[in-house]
């Protein structure tokens, strides 16, 4: 071993043991800081690379930073989403970590709802919920006859840029991370003097928006690849951090009381959870299709949202099988992806499908169950093998189905995804960032 620039022999000894070499995935010298005691699968190689890594990264645990992030969504609709889970999952405990958001108006019963203001903790996050004007010319309130608001109305821009500013001023904070929140609360205030940091979630259609959330960056996260290209090529660093699985959450899901519970014992399960997909649901008439060939095929379909009754009529159309849950609580999903046999991944083939990390056929595959998925970009990139592409037709939809209910496969490792390996791949960007801004 290499030891101040000398090569030191040191004896040691093996009993009921065997080689484990797992140093070329460098999973362990990804998470060894070096004052520890070394994993036993630490290879020479990958313990001088972590040895060098000792100081940087001893010098990261100790910053102890004060963030502010502001989501995508309300406070309600944060159950599950990507934001919670990274704060739930945060790996310092030092830190200050901060949420603004707000509530939603619930309906002609309350429509006041959204005006309240609070400060309240969740686990180790303090959320700040402040109010914001229901805007009833949105597609929730006046379905197809609404406005497009590319960033939302002018007066909760406002807002929410005083309520930034001063909850920064006031907790002194480091960075302010921000979602794509443009529709509901504007953008933020990009004249801080702090950190700024956009968590780029899903492809933005409105180019201008997404160019001032890039331009006034200092870093993006990206959650695809396809993302982190797009916005190198605006010259601005992008930062891989996927969506993520919680692989305990998932390994709780109860097969057989859920498919008793539900009438689907003999039967071959094929879900869609999320209802993240295609309007012009093909895969519907695909599934229709595969049904033919496939004896007691029902359909599972979880979640609510703007393609629940199109759905649902459709399969009726068709006379298609199925089991419609509308909205379930996010602790309960695990038990449909537990009762499936087969996901399905149906979006259409286009630039904001290409470059989605979708979070359930992560869970979908943690959950070792095959997927059939649209033919898209970030899909190739993952290229899981439980997990086949297909066009965005019936015809070929269902030729996926069918192979993909018949034969074996084998299952990809998505531990990489679990959302504490990604939460600290997080907390180390925002430390680099704040460190160099320091100098």
């Amino acid at each position: 071993m290499l030891i101040r620039g000398q090569e030191i022999m040191l004896p040691t000894s093996m009993v009921g043991n065997y080689p484990n070499p797992r140093w070329w995935d460098a999973y362990s010298t990804r998470y060894w800081t070096g004052d520890q005691r070394p994993p036993d699968s630490l290879g020479r190689e990958a313990l001088a690379t972590a040895t060098a890594q000792q100081h940087s990264s001893s010098a990261s645990r100790r910053l102890h930073m004060k963030l502010l992030w502001i989501p995508h969504q309300d406070w309600l609709g944060l159950d599950g989403q990507r934001e919670r889970c990274l704060l739930d999952s945060w790996p310092d405990s030092g830190d200050e970590l901060h949420i603004l958001t707000w509530q939603p108006a619930r309906g002609f019963g309350r429509p006041l709802s959204s005006f309240g203001w609070s400060t309240f903790r969740q686990g180790c996050t303090t959320v700040h919920s402040r109010p914001r004007i229901p805007n009833v010319m949105s597609r929730y309130v006046m379905g197809r006859f609404a406005q497009d608001y590319a960033r939302g109305l002018w007066a909760n821009e406002q807002l929410f840029r005083f309520y930034t500013r001063r909850l920064v001023r006031n907790l002194g904070v480091d960075v302010l991370v921000y979602g794509i929140g443009h529709k509901a609360v504007g953008l933020p205030p990009f004249d801080l003097p702090i950190a700024r940091v956009f968590d780029y979630l899903d492809l933005i259609t409105y180019p201008d928006v997404e160019a001032a959330y890039i331009a006034n960056s200092d870093l993006v996260l990206c959650t695809s690849r396809v993302l982190v290209d797009r916005v190198q090529t605006s010259g601005k660093q992008g930062v891989y951090v996927p969506n993520g699985v919680s692989m305990s959450r998932i390994a709780r899901g109860q097969r057989d009381r859920t498919r008793a519970e539900l009438g689907l014992q003999g039967k071959r399960v094929v879900s869609l959870i999320g209802l993240t997909s295609s309007p012009s649901l093909f895969f519907v008439d695909a599934l229709a299709l595969a049904a033919r060939q496939v004896p007691n095929i029902v359909f599972l379909v979880v979640g609510g949202g703007d393609l629940l009754r199109p759905i649902v009529a459709r399969c009726q159309r068709l006379g298609l099988p199925f089991v419609a849950t509308g909205r379930v609580p996010s602790n309960e999903v695990a038990n449909y992806f537990a009762a499936t046999d087969l996901g399905l991944y149906a979006g259409d083939s286009n630039a904001y499908f290409d470059a989605a990390c979708p979070i359930k056929v992560l869970e979908y595959t943690a959950a070792r169950r095959p997927v059939v998925a649209t033919d898209l970009e970030e899909l190739r990139r993952i290229a899981f093998p439980n997990v086949r592409l297909s066009l965005p037709d019936p015809a070929h939809f269902a030729s996926a189905i069918i192979t993909s209910l018949r034969e074996p496969t084998e299952f990809a490792d998505v531990s990489e995804f679990e959302w504490a390996t990604l939460a600290q791949i997080v907390r180390q960007a925002l430390v680099k960032l704040i460190q160099e801004r320091r100098r």
